[in-house]
């Protein structure tokens, strides 16, 4: 079993001293790979677009506010008249 254990020593210590060793390796030089993208939709594949929200702009008269706790200056306020939405893109 002690000359099991001698041999392996043994080889752990030459394969750690052959990493020490210093070579002259040559890096290969970096190759630039231009990819050209091309615009394909894979089948069953939907695109979406952004629809802005539609906001209008009201006048607000001045007075006490609905519920009648306190008084309001005369204001203009945006509403959103409809939200903001994902749509289907329809390629024409």
């Amino acid at each position: 079993m002690k000359h099991v254990v001698r041999i392996g020593m043994a080889a752990a210590a030459l394969a750690l001293s052959g990493c020490g060793t210093s070579r002259a390796v040559r890096t290969p030089e970096p190759e630039v790979i231009v990819v050209e993208s091309q615009s394909r939709r894979a089948p069953g594949v939907v695109e979406y677009v952004w629809e802005e929200p539609m906001v209008d702009v009201v006048d607000v008269p001045p007075g006490l506010d609905p519920e009648g706790t306190y008084y309001r200056q005369g204001h203009q306020a945006v509403i959103e008249v409809r939200q903001g939405r994902w749509r289907y893109y329809k390629h024409e």
